[in-house]
Parts: C-alpha cells; sequence; structure tokens
C-alpha cells in the first residue's frame, strides 16, 4: 500500500509501448491528468526604467511602453493542476524483484503542444528496478524537491498553486536530465537520493526556448536557453549541471513532514538575448536549495492545512550571492463534492536587489466524479521592485522581484499564472474557471 500511495505522489504513470519477450509478461498502463480554463489576467503597467528590461541599447525606454498595463482573456492550460499523459509498466521478477518503466509528457490543452521544450516525454522517461532493498532508476525523472512539494501542497502543483512558489525558483527542482536515483520506503517514512552528471544547465542560461513563443526568441547557440532546456543536459567534462539532490518524508493519513536539499553545479554565465544576441550579466557558479514543509488533517472536518519554507542561493563570480526565501501556506476543505482552496505566499531577495513578491489565491473544485472536476482560481501577485544593482559582466542595471527578474533571465520555466507573468512593480490579477479529467 505504502509504494503504491508513492508511486502516485511521485506523479509516476507512465511506460512504454514495448512488446514484452514471449516468456515473460508485463502490465502496462495507459494514465493521465487533462486540465484547461479560461481566464482573464489583468497588469497594472510596471516600473522598469533604468533596469536591464525596458532599455534599449544605454536608453531608458519609457514604462508605458517597455511594460503597459496589459488585460487579456485566454484558454489557458494546466492552472489547477498540469496536464500530461504517460504509460507506465511492470513486470514480476519474483523473489520481489520488479523491472517497471514510466513515460511521460506534458500536454498543453489550448493548442495541443508538448511541454518541457516540445519533448515527447519531457516529464519523466525511465527504467527502474525493484527490490526488497528499495529502487533504483534511471532517466529523465520528477527532481526530489518536485515530490516534496507534492507530497506538501494543500492543492495540485497547478500554475495557480501557490504553495509551489519555492519549487519555481530554478526549474532543475522540477526534472532533471540523467538522473539516478535510489528511492526507499519503510512504513510512514520514504527517502530519495539521486544524482545527475547534467541536470539541466546549458552553457550560457537565458530564457531563449527551443520554440520562439511572443515573449522569447529560439534557443541557438549563440543565444543560450532556459534552465533545463532541451539540448541543456548535454553533459560536459567540466561537471556543468552536476546535481545532488534528497529527500525525506513522513506520512500518515493525518500528518505529512517532509524536507529537500539540492545542490546543482551550474559554471555558466546567466543574461537575457538582445537584437545582437546573448548578453551576459553574471556568472552562476552554483545554486543550492532546500525546503521543510509540513501538512495536517484534521479527522473531524476534513479540513487540512500546510505551510513551507524554501531558501534557494546562486552563487555568483562576484560581490553578491542572491538569496531567495519562499514563505507558503494553504488550506483545503471538503464539503460534500466540494473543495475550497485559498493559499498565500511571499518569496523576497534577502540582499541582491531586495525585491519582494506578495500574492493569494482562493478558489473551489466541484468534483462531479472521482475523475473529473470543474474548478474556480482567483488571484492576485504585486512584484516590489526593490533596488538596482550591477551585472558583474556587463555592468547593466537589474531590478525587481524573484518571480519578475529570474523568469527573465532563464532560471525559471514555468511562470506564475500559466504564462501571464509578472510585470515589474506591477500587481497581476487573475479570475478563471476551468475542467479537469484523469484517466
Amino acid at each position: 500500500m505504502k509504494y503504491r500511495i508513492f508511486k502516485a505522489a511521485v506523479g509516476l504513470a507512465s511506460c512504454a509501448l514495448a512488446s514484452a519477450p514471449a516468456w515473460s509478461q508485463s502490465n502496462v498502463t495507459i494514465y493521465g491528468n487533462l486540465d484547461v480554463a479560461v481566464d482573464h489576467i489583468s497588469k497594472t503597467q510596471g516600473n522598469v526604467t533604468g533596469t536591464v528590461f525596458g532599455m534599449n541599447g544605454t536608453t531608458p525606454v519609457p514604462n508605458s511602453i517597455a511594460s503597459p498595463s496589459q488585460s487579456v482573456t485566454r484558454m489557458t492550460p494546466s492552472l489547477s493542476q498540469q496536464s500530461f499523459f504517460g504509460f507506465k509498466g511492470v513486470e514480476d521478477l519474483g523473489n520481489g524483484m520488479k523491472a517497471n518503466f514510466v513515460l511521460e509528457g506534458g500536454i498543453q490543452l489550448d493548442g495541443g503542444t508538448l511541454t518541457n521544450d516540445g519533448r515527447l516525454f519531457g516529464r519523466q522517461a525511465y527504467v527502474a528496478l525493484t527490490t526488497q532493498a528499495g529502487e533504483v532508476r534511471l532517466g529523465r525523472q520528477a527532481s526530489p524537491m518536485m515530490i516534496a512539494y507534492y507530497l506538501g501542497t494543500t492543492d495540485r502543483l497547478g500554475s495557480s498553486d501557490l504553495m509551489a512558489r519555492g519549487l519555481v525558483t530554478n526549474s532543475l527542482q522540477m526534472f532533471q536530465d540523467n538522473l539516478l536515483t535510489y528511492a526507499a520506503m519503510k512504513g510512514p517514512w520514504v527517502v530519495l537520493a539521486s544524482f545527475s552528471p547534467n541536470a539541466g544547465v546549458p552553457s550560457q542560461i537565458s530564457p531563449a526556448r527551443s520554440v520562439q513563443t511572443p515573449t522569447t526568441p529560439p534557443s541557438t547557440p549563440a543565444t543560450g536557453q532556459i534552465l533545463g532546456g532541451l539540448t541543456a543536459g548535454a553533459e560536459s567534462n567540466d561537471h556543468r549541471g552536476r546535481t545532488f539532490s534528497a529527500m525525506a518524508a513522513y506520512s500518515t493519513e493525518e500528518i505529512t513532514l517532509v524536507g529537500s536539499y539540492q545542490r546543482s553545479e551550474m559554471r555558466a554565465p546567466m543574461g537575457f538575448v538582445s537584437t545582437t544576441g546573448f548578453v551576459p550579466l553574471v556568472k552562476v557558479d552554483s545554486y543550492r536549495g532546500a525546503m521543510v514543509g509540513a501538512k495536517y488533517k484534521f479527522a473531524a472536518t476534513g479540513t487540512v492545512v500546510g505551510a513551507n519554507f524554501h531558501t534557494g542561493t546562486f552563487n555568483f563570480e562576484g560581490p553578491e550571492n542572491p538569496k531567495v526565501n519562499t514563505y507558503a501556506i494553504g488550506v483545503n476543505q471538503p464539503y460534500g463534492n466540494w473543495n475550497f482552496v485559498a493559499s498565500a505566499m511571499e518569496t523576497k531577495f534577502t540582499n541582491f536587489t531586495k525585491g519582494k513578491d506578495f500574492g493569494a489565491v482562493i478558489g473551489f473544485d466541484y468534483n462531479l466524479s472521482k475523475r473529473s472536476a470543474l474548478y474556480m482560481r482567483s488571484g492576485y501577485v504585486k512584484d516590489e521592485r526593490g533596488r538596482i544593482v550591477r551585472g558583474v559582466i556587463t555592468p547593466l542595471p537589474i531590478s525587481g522581484g524573484p518571480t519578475a527578474l529570474l523568469i527573465p533571465l532563464g532560471a525559471n520555466e514555468i511562470p506564475l499564472f500559466a504564462g501571464a507573468g509578472t510585470n515589474m512593480d506591477a500587481r497581476t490579477t487573475i479570475v478563471s474557471f476551468g475542467m479537469r479529467h484523469s484517466f
């Protein structure tokens, strides 16, 4: 039972359509989740004059042009929960041993496209051997940090789940390439340890993606790419991208306690893309992040409350190492077929720009069945720009809170509110109604 619970929590739902040898039999399952909403996004005018964002060469661009107020109604995927499809299979080898595999890809229902830089199985693609001493997996996988957040959140890790804000401080905390993982489960305890020679750090870190979007250019050797990008996980002899991660959780019907740690060697310049190509701002030597979380369910009412804290530090080759602290709380209250949810967060640079982001979300799910639900989410995020600092390699001014700053620099792959982004020193609000179905 504990093994099945753990497999579900990790988001394991994937396997390959391959025929088994005649002398063995493999049980293959197709699974997934589909989530899409219609939302209305409003942003107030940002304040970027004097920073690298909104600059034309060395000339500041007026805020009304560089970061205007915006309002749009759109169809948005993965708002309350990430959409994915997958195949998973298992073969009983006898003597308590099993061979299994997972192939899982993310999908955006608004356009029928793939996520994770267009990869068919961009979420997970691994083989594993389960023994009485634990399980060993090899391939692209959900990181121990992401599994910790899955276990600790009171919502569903969709883009409106503010309890996940610390997770997206660095996108390598979500999915990692080239991962070797050992998992051990005993009673209510789950322990994970993993290593990757390159979890997804490119030679130049920027917001460029494999496919051009309205806000980002296509990635090339000249532009660099986001952390975790399509080809970012290529191994090199300088230990770029080498990552160590671990997680421990104690989980019962009433209480969940979880903690996770990650260290990634970066060894690459971070910057933005201009009309002339990649512009480096700083050299990032490494990144380390840690989180602790707790969740409690009141048996009498079914109320679930949770809280977590995340701290992440980018080690720059320069005078300051930006440190991001994130605090989040959440609650989930069931009532018949209804679930009422709320979450709030604060994430801030404790040094560096000293920029901050505050946010809150409320909503509900109406469960049509065990697999289908209608939902609503409404919330806001407010960015405080903080002070202006200078790039070390290229001394251009930099400012903004973690959400507004780390996305344009390529550290964060999944923006808040599923691609809505956040204007610097401005307020972003959302109202959404959607549906999800699991299979």
